[in-house]
């Protein structure tokens, strides 16, 4: 129902911002991510997911099309709701969260509030086979700077990163294992490559 909104910050605090658009103030949940990036008073677009149940109709909002991907997909995993989606999103940007489920980290998962190792596990095995599927809405805004037959860069795009950094990791990962490495390997050490 909403794709975006687009307004003055009015008021941020703790989980939510207040966008102003058009003389209505919007109560919007976010991420500490997304939050950390708002002051009151600038005009901003958010992203917005629209979530219904029959006792509540909520706002979640983000600043990037890799964070509303990523929380999206985790709402898809079994015993994940939007309240620990965005705790995990508050707890680490979309590719670090990536490079946790990657490597199997359950012990950086269970660390965020609200995780435990049964969670955790989930996360790991429905996630990790499944993370170019987070790149898929991206691939259209990006097919002009990035080249349709490189997966791993566009799922490092849909990460978050920018073309340029996406396109530099995918080929340092593939000089040092090689192109015909698998895929997992190849994202995982392109991951580790931008935090080094």
């Amino acid at each position: 129902m909403y794709e975006f909104l687009k307004g003055k910050v009015a008021e941020v605090g703790a989980g939510f911002v207040v966008l102003e658009t058009e003389a209505v103030g919007y109560l919007v949940l976010a991420s500490q991510q997304t939050l950390g990036s708002l002051k009151v008073h600038e005009r901003v677009q958010l992203l917005i997911h629209f979530h219904v149940t029959d006792s509540a109709q909520t706002l979640f909002g983000f600043s990037t099309l890799a964070e509303r991907t990523l929380f999206r997909r985790l709402l898809q995993v079994n015993g994940i709701g939007p309240t620990s989606a965005l705790g995990l999103l508050s707890a680490m940007p979309p590719d670090e969260l990536a490079r946790c489920i990657l490597d199997e980290n359950i012990e950086a998962l269970t660390s965020i509030k609200g995780v435990g190792k049964k969670t955790a596990e989930r996360l790991i095995i429905e996630l990790r086979e499944h993370l170019t599927e987070l790149a898929a809405p991206t691939r259209a805004h990006t097919s002009e700077s990035i080249s349709d037959h490189d997966e791993l860069a566009q799922v490092l795009t849909g990460l978050g990163f920018s073309p340029q950094q996406a396109r530099k990791s995918a080929m340092h990962a593939r000089q040092e294992l090689g192109s015909s490495a698998d895929f997992q390997d190849l994202l995982r050490l392109a991951l580790q490559n931008s935090t080094s």
